[in-house]
């Protein structure tokens, strides 16, 4: 049995070593994790982060021998965690250099629509990881904000609805978005109908309530995709935290069309752990499940902020999750550049900004002013997961023995299983893994995290 190992507090990361099985005794009763292949769950479609603008500037900004690390390190399965999943933006997001549109003001016939904001950072850094994928890189686009002049509050940030008017051409911007990526030779597999459709933020947002969700996709956004040969595209509702998730999917899939067109519901973590509200929306209306976006402040101690991903990437999918979405893939020492995110941080046109109290942590960082790539703890808990857990796997049945032992396993294409365990205790923990009657026994430091491969 092949275990590889991380440690955080002893800087010990992926560590590998061979296990003979069988080392502990059929009959044992106490610390077993129960692993049963023969159960199985839902599919697994794969891990990764966000193709935003400012984690594609920080890219612009390494040496050919850093940017080959980078990818490596994030998407080649045998060098790196295997990542094939991606998010990006539709306009500006928070973690842009500023706020921006693909139109010029006023223009409600989309004619000067154009992508030249993305064709600088965003398109190259996505062609390079298309390169370096193991599997192909599966990419969906979320918007944060209509045009200003689309919106009640005439503003891209601090919330606002979209127009009644201009419902239709917001939703012909979509198919536009789409089709010029296409162009670029990069694939949009999915759109969500709004990045956090509650919030009221003070960087780019808007409000959708969930009837203003369900008529949006109903009446413009599937008939223009439909109308723009796109019906390939799938929809993903939602995109926000966890504590509404089943109610929000009740109320837009009210409408048994929109039910029947709608492909994934997403996700956030913001709010709590919430993991049975994605279980009901599983149970209830059998919809695919999207992690979209998960982070921390680079306030947070990041040992802790490590445990938490392997907390939340084990309920998520044990709660029937079928791919997980970090957010920003790259970003610097400062978590950042960003703009917006207080009242002291309106973006300005051309200025790179960053606060060092607010940002936020990435599992990469670029340190701006030592020029090195930094992998956090975070990189690696992922990559317990990422890197041994393949596109199409399996989740399957485990039992554990301690509310501070969690596990999670998977089923393989090639049959191989992924034994997932982390420890939270402050103590070392045994563990005796048993499956198909044989039991062996690994030693599970305190607040650190185990794949087992079977």
């Amino acid at each position: 049995m092949k275990i590889i190992k991380s440690i955080p507090s002893q800087n010990i990361y992926f560590d590998e070593n061979i296990i003979k099985a069988g080392n502990a005794p059929e009959s044992t009763e106490m610390c077993v994790v129960n692993v049963f292949d023969e159960i199985e769950y839902q599919s697994v479609l794969g891990f990764g982060g966000a193709f935003t603008e400012s984690a594609a500037y920080l890219y612009s900004l390494l040496n050919d021998e850093q940017k080959k690390k980078f990818m490596e390190s994030y998407f080649s399965r045998e060098k790196g965690i295997g990542y094939n999943f991606g998010r990006t933006h539709i306009n500006s997001c928070d973690f842009s250099l500023d706020i921006y549109t693909y139109i010029e003001e006023g223009d409600t016939e989309l004619k000067t629509f154009n992508i030249d904001r993305d064709r600088k950072y965003i398109i190259p850094f996505i062609k390079d990881a298309m390169q370096y994928c193991s599997d192909e890189l599966v990419i969906f686009a979320s918007p944060w904000s209509p045009p200003a002049f689309m919106k009640d509050n005439e503003s891209s940030v601090k919330g606002g609805s979209l127009k009644d008017e201009y419902k239709e051409v917001w939703a012909r911007y979509y198919a536009k978005y789409i089709k010029a990526m296409a162009a670029e030779g990069i694939k949009i597999s999915a759109i969500t109908v709004q990045n956090e459709p509650k919030a009221k933020q003070t960087w780019e947002s808007c409000y959708y309530s969930p009837e203003d969700e369900k008529e949006f996709i109903e009446k413009y956004l599937a008939p223009t995709l439909e109308n723009e040969g796109l019906s390939e595209i799938k929809i993903i509702i939602w995109d926000h935290n966890k504590e509404r998730v089943y109610d929000r999917s009740k109320k837009i899939f009210a409408s048994e069309k929109v039910k029947n067109r709608v492909w994934g519901v997403g996700h956030h973590w913001y709010s709590g752990d919430h993991f049975d509200g994605i279980r009901l929306v599983h149970e209830k209306f059998g919809k695919v499940l999207i992690s979209t976006e998960n982070c921390g402040s680079i306030r947070e101690d990041v040992f802790q902020l490590a445990e938490r991903y392997g907390k939340e990437i084990i309920g998520d999918f044990s709660n029937f999750t079928s791919a997980f979405c970090d957010w920003n893939l790259l970003l610097s020492e400062n978590g950042g550049p960003f703009h917006n995110r207080s009242a002291e941080t309106t973006a300005v046109a051309g200025v790179v900004f960053e606060d060092k109290s607010s940002g936020c942590y990435a599992p990469i960082l670029f340190d701006t002013e030592k020029k090195e790539l930094v992998f956090t703890p975070i990189y690696y808990y992922i990559g317990h997961f990422s890197k041994y857990v393949r596109l199409g796997a399996k989740r399957i049945a485990t039992t554990k023995y301690s509310e501070y032992i969690h596990t999670i396993a998977f089923k393989n294409t090639d049959d191989t299983i992924v034994l997932v365990v982390m420890n939270t205790a402050d103590q070392t923990m045994p563990a005796i893994i048993r499956h198909n009657d044989v039991c062996t026994r690994i030693d599970i430091e305190a607040h650190s995290i185990v794949t087992a491969i079977l």
